[in-house]
């Protein structure tokens, strides 16, 4: 596993929000792939409801193991850590893009809440992070991806993190 480089003191990474989705799955390959090149570690971060109850989390953090090895079955080659937090999905992922050098999320161009890029989290991320924002929009489910637990006992033969092999 590649060593991080540390600045200033502070962990190196990229954050990325994920819900199962096929757009959060894109958007983790991407912040993966980006977390490689940077020499930066990866934060994948869930969001439940403030009040959920404690299997909620647990839940959240087997969702986010399983688009782990959907995405990168033979791991990301970049330290990684896994967050389930509690709160709104756009205040926690503006709060969690403090120190980091990239938030990834995903987001859709067609809304029904009118918002050109879906939903509340994206503009929401765009007005109020504390880092560049990268948005993966529309993304087709690949093979096993459409859920994430389709991918738990095998592997979805994917990923641009391969770059990072050996690194």
């Amino acid at each position: 596993m590649a060593a991080v480089q540390e600045s200033a003191g502070r962990w190196r990474h990229v954050v990325v929000g994920v819900d199962g989705s096929p757009n959060s799955l894109a958007a983790l390959r991407r912040a993966a792939g980006q977390a490689c090149q940077r020499g930066a570690g990866i934060e994948i971060v869930y969001v439940i409801p403030a009040g959920s109850e404690p299997a909620a989390a647990s839940a959240g953090y087997a969702m986010l193991a399983m688009a782990e090895r959907c995405v990168a079955p033979e791991g990301f080659h970049v330290p990684s850590r896994r967050t389930v937090d509690l709160g709104d999905p756009a205040e926690v992922l503006a709060h969690r893009s403090a120190g980091a050098e990239l938030l990834v999320i995903g987001g859709r161009f067609h809304s029904g809440h009118g918002n050109l890029l879906g939903g509340d989290v994206v503009p929401y991320c765009l007005n109020h992070s504390s880092c560049q924002v990268d948005i993966c929009a529309d993304q087709p489910a690949q093979p096993d991806e459409a859920d994430p637990s389709a991918c738990a006992g095998h592997s979805c033969e994917r990923g641009d993190n391969r770059a990072c092999a050996g690194r």
